[in-house]
C-alpha cells in the first residue's frame, strides 16, 4: 500500500486517525532508534508508557527499538536477537548501556524439517522460508535459564513465537505481561493459546509505526 493510500484509510478510522501525523513522522530513517519506540501498534505502545517500568525486569525476543524503550523507562532488559547483522547494529546503540543482557543466538539445523509445523509450539520453527530446515530452540529456550515468576514482562516479536510462548508463560510474575506482535497471524495462537489460560487479554488494533497496514498488538496479563 502507498502512502497516501494508507493516509486515506488511517483519515478513515474514528480511532485511529489521531495517529495519522505520528504515522508520517516515523517513516524518516531509523525512527524506532532514534525515538526508542518499539514496533507495536501506537495504542499498545501509549498503553506502555502508562504503565512504570522503573526497576521491572523484561525478557525479549526480538530486539531494537523496544529495547532502548525499556531502558529509557528504568527496566533491566534480556534481549535476544538471531541477527547477526542486526545485533551488531544494535550493539553500537547499546555500547553506553547498562541494565542489558544482549544476547546473540542463531538459529541451528532443524533435526527433522520437514514435518515441523511452525503453530506447534514444540517445532521452534519459523514460518519464513529464509529459515527453511532451521530451528530456533536453542534461541526460544534461553529463558529457561530464569527461574519462573522472574520476569515483569515478556516481549515476543522474534522468531518461532509459539514456542516463545510456551517457554515465557511460566516465566511471567503474577500480575506482569506477556506482549504478542503481529497476533493477527491466527497461527501463533492455533496451538499455544491454552497456556494463556490464566492471563486477561488486551488487544490494540490498528497502526503502527512505519508499517503501510493495520496490525494487532495483544498484551496478556497474569492474573494467577
Amino acid at each position: 500500500m502507498s502512502v497516501a493510500r494508507f493516509t486515506s484509510q488511517l483519515l478513515r478510522s474514528p480511532t485511529q486517525r489521531k495517529h495519522l501525523f505520528r504515522w508520517l513522522g516515523s517513516l524518516r530513517e531509523n525512527y524506532l532508534l532514534n525515538h526508542r519506540t518499539p514496533w507495536l501498534v501506537f495504542d499498545a505502545i501509549d498503553f506502555m508508557k502508562s504503565v512504570s517500568l522503573e526497576g521491572k525486569r523484561v525478557f525479549e525476543y526480538g530486539s531494537g527499538g523496544s529495547t532502548l524503550f525499556w531502558l529509557k523507562r528504568g527496566a533491566e532488559c534480556v534481549s535476544v536477537e538471531h541477527d547477526e547483522q542486526w545485533y551488531g547494529v544494535m550493539r553500537d546503540y547499546l555500547k553506553d548501556a547498562t541494565r542489558i543482557d544482549y544476547r546473540l543466538v542463531r538459529p541451528e539445523a532443524a533435526l527433522d524439517p520437514g514435518s515441523a509445523d511452525p503453530a506447534d509450539p514444540g517445532s521452534y520453527v519459523s514460518d519464513d522460508r529464509a529459515f527453511s530446515g532451521q530451528s530456533f530452540k536453542d534461541y526460544v529456550c534461553q529463558i529457561d535459564e530464569f527461574p519462573d515468576l522472574s520476569f515483569d514482562v515478556v516481549l515476543i516479536d522474534g522468531r518461532a513465537r509459539p514456542s516463545c510462548i510456551k517457554h515465557s508463560v511460566p516465566k511471567v510474575k503474577v500480575g506482569g505481561a506477556i506482549i504478542l506482535d503481529n497476533a493477527e497471524r491466527t497461527y501463533y495462537l492455533a496451538k499455544a493459546k491454552d497456556r494463556l489460560a490464566n492471563f486477561e487479554r488486551r488487544e490494540f488494533f490498528g497502526a503502527g509505526p512505519i508499517s503501510q497496514f493495520f496490525t494487532r498488538t495483544e498484551i496478556y496479563e497474569r492474573l494467577r
